[in-house]
């Protein structure tokens, strides 16, 4: 079906590091809010448009630049270390040289969960850069993958959350897909 790179993060949880940058992206997209507010603020308090101006503006587009840095630069951290094919059969997971194989019979479970906001169009199909791939088996254990959103196989037009939608058609365990 698909291939998608494999990500590190140099975190000992990544999901952490997820619910940081969503924290981040979120107050970003609250500063143009903080701008109008401060701005109807300072003249509820009789100061004249100009110095409202240039008081509110350059603060709020400094604090602007300096949190989508802060997301820009988590993205740019993450290195690539192998890649996930997912097929009708099987899971395969390469790092480095190394491949691993997951057969349907052994897997209980398969959870998609949202990582890192992305913060370009072009980064991202479905509003995310990357996600975490959890993998439950039939024993108890699990493993998390963090996946890049879009596919290396396909021109990087078909997204990580169109292909588990259509893999949940298609396999005989629980796929869940948590947006």
């Amino acid at each position: 079906m698909s291939r998608f790179r494999i990500l590190r993060i140099d975190h000992y949880d990544p999901v952490i590091v997820g619910r940081k940058n969503r924290l981040i992206y979120a107050i970003y997209g609250v500063i143009p809010f903080l701008v109008i507010m401060a701005f109807n603020m300072g003249q509820f308090l009789g100061i004249d448009f100009l110095t409202r101006l240039f008081i509110s503006i350059p603060f709020f587009a400094l604090a602007y630049f300096l949190l989508l840095k802060k997301v820009r630069s988590n993205i740019d951290n993450l290195k690539t270390i192998g890649e996930l094919e997912i097929t009708q059969s099987c899971l395969k997971k390469w790092i480095g040289d190394s491949l691993t194989e997951y057969k349907f019979q052994l897997i209980k479970e398969l959870k998609l969960i949202r990582h890192i906001p992305a913060t370009r169009v072009r980064e991202s199909k479905s509003g995310y850069f990357s996600y975490i791939l959890k993998i439950i088996f039939h024993d108890s254990s699990n493993e998390s993958i963090v996946v890049s959103d879009r596919s290396v196989d396909h021109n990087q037009k078909i997204s990580i959350v169109d292909t588990i939608k259509t893999f949940k058609k298609i396999v005989p365990f629980d796929v869940n897909i948590e947006l």
